[in-house]
């Protein structure tokens, strides 16, 4: 259990800054844990000097709204509290899940001390900000100044809030989101793939070729819903199924005729197939990739790569005549290896664990099921 939490997961506009956006870097962007921020600038108010995404959201509404609803205002939810307590991990594997759950500087619960590097309290933990996730700051701010893609109309206000922004012509590119979906090349591996390998996945793709994005897809409109496997619609409008019986015979066919990654692209989701007669499951197929709770093995890897198909054959049972009502169901469980992770912790709960928030985190990865496409096969 512990070996997967260790390994899991040029221009300015004028309103911004004269200079900054030459320089910038997304090594240097994504140096972790993201400094602190330090003492806002004199001439601040309280609401520019602020890192809660609340105060953003004071003039950025239409982003904030997306957010607040997103995956990623939910990064610090009880699945991943639930697990931050000694020994069940130590202060190091601690840290290293919150460089992507709760990177800043003033969310981290441990600081190296300047002596021997030592982890010991952070004494610049602000608790309400660490319990907020992936907040406005950790994409937008260092130092005090925001970063953001150039601004899609210019600004007419003399005075902006906050100094304004620089502007960075490559912030939309896939490369701002490398860092918490992509492991490095000497990553945790299983029958030789990356664990987490959805910007490889990306970048071996037609969509790089084609400078396809991932904010083009996850962030349409500059919207901040981030929205992927937990939503219906979204994960529609990236396959195409179809369900075709002959006689007794039904193929079931899954494009991924618009995922700019496998599809899907991680061990958490599974995307359940199933001939259902009478409301009844009575074969079903899985597409995804499906490994035991230690990562020890493969059971299986039925992703689908960007532009394929997966396809798979029923046969109805010889009883199903006349009136039976036969269906083909697609269903996704987007938090499925959590569930039984989860659900493992329960039956035998570490000492470290908080009881009560992997309970929440177990019920709610259990209700996040949805059917994404039936068909009534008909006779």
């Amino acid at each position: 259990m512990k070996k997967f939490l260790v390994t899991t997961f040029i221009c300015v506009v004028a309103l911004g800054y004269s200079s900054g956006a030459a320089g910038f870097s997304f090594d240097r962007h994504w140096e972790m844990p993201i400094p602190l921020q330090g003492k806002a600038p004199a001439d601040f108010s309280d609401l520019e000097s602020s890192l809660n995404p609340e105060s953003c959201g004071e003039c950025h509404e239409a982003q904030f709204s997306g957010w607040e609803k997103s995956r990623h205002a939910l990064s610090m939810g009880p699945g991943i509290v639930g697990q931050l307590g000694e020994p069940w991990l130590d202060k190091e594997t601690i840290e290293m899940c919150l460089d992507c759950h709760a990177p800043l500087g003033e969310q981290r619960i441990f600081a190296k001390n300047k002596k021997g590097g030592e982890l010991e309290k952070n004494l610049f933990l602000k608790t309400g900000l660490h319990k907020k996730g992936l907040v406005c700051a950790v994409c937008h701010l260092r130092k005090n100044i925001r970063y953001g893609p150039p601004a899609s109309q210019p600004s007419q206000i003399e005075d902006p809030p906050h100094g304004g922004f620089v502007a960075v012509k490559s912030f939309n590119s896939a490369k701002l989101c490398r860092p918490c979906h992509q492991f490095e090349p000497w990553g945790r591996r299983i029958n030789g793939k990356l664990l987490e390998d959805t910007f490889g996945q990306w970048q071996k793709s037609l969509y790089s070729e084609k400078g396809v994005q991932c904010a083009d897809c996850h962030m349409k409109e500059r919207a901040h819903a981030w929205k992927g496997i937990h939503d219906k619609q979204m994960v529609q409008s990236g396959v195409d199924i179809v369900a075709e019986r002959a006689g007794g015979n039904v193929t079931v066919t899954i494009k991924n005729s618009g995922v700019g990654h496998f599809f899907p692209t991680y061990v958490t989701p599974q995307v359940i197939v199933a001939l259902v007669v009478d409301g009844k499951v009575v074969s079903s197929k899985n597409v995804g990739w499906k490994v035991p709770l230690d990562l020890s093995e493969e059971e299986y890897d039925t992703r689908i790569p960007p532009g394929e198909t997966w396809r798979a054959h029923f046969t109805l049972p010889d009883n199903v005549v006349g009136g039976s009502g036969a269906s083909i169901t697609v269903t996704v469980h987007p938090d499925d290896f959590y569930h039984r992770f989860y659900e493992s912790l329960l039956k035998n709960p570490p000492d470290g664990i908080n009881r009560d928030l992997i309970k929440k985190a177990h019920e709610e990865s259990g209700n996040s099921s949805y059917i994404l496409y039936e068909k009534v096969l008909g006779f």
